[in-house]
């Protein structure tokens, strides 16, 4: 069994700042802080649900996915869209994200 690797912060600004002030940067890192405080960080994904949509999860320390709740949904796709990127094409299908987990 693999020692899971930290998630470290980006080396750039973050593409977007929560209401609570946790950072969130898309792709190409997916990573977003677990507080506002920035101690630490996780693995974001952008996931292609059955409907069409593709909304973004993040991951568990216990390796699951989650759905990430709120306005950070349409903040995703605004910021998206804003620059006219199709964050459809970003979507990966969750059984995608899970196997690459397990082979890492």
């Amino acid at each position: 069994m693999s020692k899971k690797s930290k998630v470290e912060r980006p080396m750039r600004d973050p593409d977007h700042k929560s209401k609570r002030g946790v950072p969130y940067w898309w792709a190409p890192e997916w990573v977003r802080a677990t507080s506002a405080s920035e101690t630490s960080y996780g693995k974001i994904a952008a996931v292609k649900e059955k409907n069409g949509e593709v909304n973004l999860y993040m991951k568990s320390k216990d390796g699951d996915h989650s759905y990430i709740q709120g306005s950070i949904q349409r903040e995703f796709q605004k910021w998206h869209e804003d620059r006219q990127i199709d964050y459809i094409l970003l979507g990966i299908d969750l059984d995608d994200i899970i196997r690459d987990d397990n082979e890492a």
